[in-house]
């Protein structure tokens, strides 16, 4: 058996986060790597006692943190696989443990997030280390920054990222090759995924279904215009506690429940990157609202996609004067996205082979 262990924002308190994790876990332990299955486990980083806290709001922000994955509990136990790792300082001797590495996917190169934690780059890891699709999240960074990743990222045996901007940057960070492949939750196709969706929270009527991972006026109004034009119900799914509260919607839903809702959606409003990418996987009638440029800060993430599978159209940084709401043709995205999970899956196969012929060298060595 081949032994996987991977780093990535697995225990995250965000609907995409866990649903992402979810999905590299299920398509690397689906393939079959030299006559081996592979055992994936991921690490709980940030449950760690040692992550860093930054000062008394990063302890508050803890507290309601810690509420909130009590939602995603009975997730976390059915579906994922973790590593029984005590501390950071411990990430070391996971090198007795595992055949090889892989960090990714979701932002876990961006330092607004990462906590500046080398683990995030598999600084740790001695033996073949890989990422697959990770992300920068934004656009922009100081030097400072690639100073600490560009030593991180080019100890990696192969680099892949999400977005085609990622390339750029990366290519700051390295001169090694560097593979754009698709985010994990395309890799699962839509029966997979209808598979752990929950229809317990679903409306017996048709619904608008907004995910903002943050509010703003622009959302606001392209929703408020949107619900008059189609006198639709409107379904929120809040991101995070501190949310809920500040806007007075404190149903929070399990990720299976997120699911559901958002593939049973007559239409479904989002700025987050994850749901996008599930309003294109199931075919939904969707509106990507981003707030500013398109082509900045963390709205590069969802720009990039649409671009990528010929969807640009779907994202909007104003309300416009009409709202087209007729079914999409989706038989040419789908073609893409099948090429993309194709390209996605032969890395993943790729690396994971080298792995494993490494892994037999080192047995050889210890044997003689």
């Amino acid at each position: 058996m081949l032994r996987v262990c991977g780093i990535t924002y697995a225990h995250s308190p965000n609907y995409g986060s866990c649903l992402q994790a979810y999905a590299l876990q299920h398509a690397i332990e689906a393939l079959n790597i030299c006559g081996e299955k592979c055992c994936y486990k991921v690490i709980p980083v940030q449950l760690l006692p040692d992550y860093p806290v930054n000062g008394l709001l990063g302890r508050i922000a803890n507290v309601l943190l810690a509420w909130n994955r009590l939602q995603y509990k009975s997730f976390y136990k059915k579906y994922m696989h973790y590593v029984e790792c005590t501390t950071i300082r411990e990430l070391h001797e996971l090198n007795n443990q595992f055949d090889v590495f892989v960090c990714g996917s979701d932002v876990i190169w961006n330092d607004s997030f990462n906590r500046h934690l080398g683990a995030y780059y598999l600084d740790f890891a001695e033996k073949y280390r890989f990422s697959y699709a990770a992300s920068f999240g934004k656009a922009e960074f100081s030097n400072d920054y690639f100073r600490f990743a560009g030593e991180k990222i080019n100890r990696l045996d192969a680099i892949s990222v999400r977005e085609l901007s990622a390339v750029r940057i990366a290519k700051r960070c390295t001169q090694k090759s560097v593979r754009v492949v698709s985010d994990p939750v395309l890799l699962v196709d839509g029966i997979e995924w209808k598979k752990i969706a929950s229809e317990k929270k679903v409306p017996n009527c048709p619904y608008i279904f907004v995910y903002a991972t943050h509010l703003n006026d622009t959302i606001k109004t392209f929703l408020n215009k949107l619900k008059e034009t189609t006198n639709l119900r409107v379904v929120w799914a809040v991101a995070g506690p501190r949310q809920a509260i500040k806007h007075r919607m404190l149903i929070v839903h399990r990720p299976e429940e997120w699911l559901g809702l958002l593939i049973n959606a007559e239409f479904v409003v989002t700025n987050s990157f994850h749901a996008t990418a599930f309003s294109v996987l199931f075919h939904k009638k969707f509106f990507t609202v981003v707030y500013g440029d398109k082509m900045k800060g963390i709205n590069v993430r969802m720009n990039d996609l649409l671009n990528t599978i010929g969807l640009n159209n779907r994202i909007f940084n104003d309300v416009p004067s009409s709202f087209d709401l007729s079914d999409f043709d989706y038989s040419c995205v789908d073609e893409k996205i099948q090429s993309m999970r194709d390209e996605s899956l032969a890395f993943l196969r790729q690396n994971l082979e080298i792995a494993y012929q490494k892994k037999l060298e080192q047995n050889i060595l210890r044997k003689s």
